[in-house]
């Protein structure tokens, strides 16, 4: 288990789901709240954030609704400069609880329609839920994956600026060098 694992864990904020009224429940954290305080230092660095959450029983399973805002440092995917992206994910999942299946079953989790509104589903085993570690999915869920520039025209103009090194100073790959000064004569 890696050391950010282990992290987590100690640090888990396990719910018992079972306990949930029919009114549901709200939570809400930031930056100053104990219970997640250094749990997204990996994801958000210092950078403050605000989650709102609502757990609520529907039948034998629960519906998790909220959002997570905050911002994050990342580098642009196209120019490679640093840039500061919000974050702000929607969560909307409904929790199952179901007991673990044999390894020779399949379960299908994939959306056939694309909708984002339409909620997600996760399996758990147990009605002891833990919401730290799914916050920490949630925030990671909503960055993504190919950053880029907000201003494309800023982009582009780093992206193309003038090499520091000329194609003549440029070293090129090491095994080419024994070619370099190779004669080849015609026939």
């Amino acid at each position: 288990m890696t050391q950010r694992a282990d992290y987590i864990n100690s640090k888990a904020m396990l719910i018992d789901l079972k306990s949930i009224d029919e009114a549901g429940k709200d939570y809400n954290f930031d930056e100053l709240s104990d219970e997640t305080l250094g749990t997204f230092k990996d994801l958000i660095g210092d950078t403050p954030f605000k989650i709102e959450l609502n757990i609520r029983p529907l039948g034998n399973t629960f519906q998790v609704h909220g959002a997570v805002n905050s911002e994050y440092n990342e580098v642009c995917s196209k120019c490679g400069y640093e840039i500061d992206l919000p974050l702000q994910n929607r969560i909307n999942e409904i929790l199952v609880i179901e007991k673990e299946r044999p390894r020779n079953t399949q379960v299908s989790q994939s959306r056939q329609n694309f909708d984002t509104s339409a909620p997600s589903v996760t399996y758990i085993n147990d009605s002891h839920f833990n919401l730290t570690e799914f916050l920490h999915e949630m925030m990671a869920a909503g960055m993504e994956l190919y950053p880029q520039c907000k201003d494309t025209e800023v982009c582009e103009s780093r992206r193309y600026k003038e090499p520091l090194i000329t194609d003549e100073e440029r070293p090129g790959h090491p095994g080419f060098a024994a070619l370099k000064n190779l004669k080849v004569s015609k026939h």
